[in-house]
């Protein structure tokens, strides 16, 4: 609502670039009107405006800033006549004190400068102090992660280890496991040829005793030929057998030769596998190695950067 105000105010409020103040308060608030001093020593603002902005206004110059002091605000409301189109500043006719008047409120405007030069400086100044902090807060934190990293480096490097060593004692038990397989496949094969040695000794012995009985039984035959030829029969008789025996015998030679075969063939089987697996343990501490590899160089990727950027930090201090 647009309304009328009739202002009066009292105080150290002339020659100290007041009217000046209240113009710009105006101005900005949109508010037409004149300002003007008075000769018992008040100004007189009087303004037509939305309500709020005029209520903003009288705010706004209520203050106590050297060389200003306002004691005492009045203020009358009434209906807007409409007669002003803009603010202004109604000067005396006198130009000494007009002057004068302005001198103040250029002396006005430097100390209201230098108290916002000050105050930014001391803004910068707190600015720069936070930044401090944080740089060395920032560079505390750095300090504490890349010991952290270190240290789980190390943790993980340790638990690589581990597990080389647990890699490492794998391969001496299945090194131990493959020596005696190797040594009972000797032995077993050993045996093997040591029970054809006694298959062989047993052949020559029979055929030792064979050569002997037939010897022996020319010399019965020479002697009774009656009790020869009965005899002869039986021998007939009891050397089928033993020809069938040895047919038995070579029966089973092949059986038992194909058998030393299987286990040759099972043996040289459960090798390629073995061989396999330590060529997959082979591949996968080369893997294992490279990604060490890697996280180191990572490292020393880190630490050179935060070395050149602490340098840099420095030269800007």
């Amino acid at each position: 609502m647009v309304v009328r105000a009739e202002i009066y105010i009292s105080g150290r409020v002339q020659k100290a670039g007041y009217r000046d103040f209240i113009d710009e308060v105006a101005y900005s608030l949109r508010i037409n009107g004149y300002v003007k001093n008075l000769e018992d020593g008040r100004v007189e603002l009087i303004c037509e405006g939305e309500k709020e902005a005029i209520e903003a206004l009288i705010k706004s110059i209520n203050i106590e800033e050297y060389p200003i002091r306002v004691e005492d605000i009045s203020v009358t409301y009434g209906t807007p006549t409409g007669e002003f189109k803009s603010f202004d500043i109604i000067r005396e006719e006198d130009i000494t004190l007009a002057t004068y008047e302005r001198m103040d409120l250029a002396a006005r405007y430097m100390r209201q400068m230098n108290n916002n030069l000050g105050e930014k400086i001391d803004t910068v100044g707190n600015k720069i102090d936070i930044l401090s902090e944080k740089t060395d807060t920032g560079f505390s934190e750095l300090g504490e992660k890349i010991d952290t990293g270190f240290s789980e480096l190390g943790n993980k490097i340790d638990k690589v280890g581990q597990k080389v060593d647990v890699v490492g004692n794998k391969i001496d038990v299945l090194s131990e496991k493959t020596d005696k397989g190797f040594s009972e496949l000797g032995e077993k094969i050993d045996k093997v040829a040591e029970k054809v040695d006694t298959v062989g000794n047993k052949i020559d012995t029979l055929s030792e005793k064979t050569d002997k009985g037939f010897s022996e039984l020319g010399e019965k035959i020479d002697n009774n030929s009656t009790e020869s030829i009965i005899r002869l029969d039986t021998i007939g008789y009891n050397t089928g057998e033993l020809n069938e025996k040895i047919d038995n015998m070579s029966l089973e030679l092949p059986v038992v030769a194909e058998k030393v075969d299987r286990f040759r063939e099972d043996t040289i089987g459960a090798f390629g596998e073995l061989d396999r697996k330590y060529h997959v343990i082979s591949q996968n501490l080369e893997r294992l190695n490279s990604n060490i590899e890697k996280m180191v160089d990572d490292l020393g990727i880190l630490i050179r950067e935060f070395v050149e950027e602490k340098r840099r930090n420095e030269g800007l201090k």
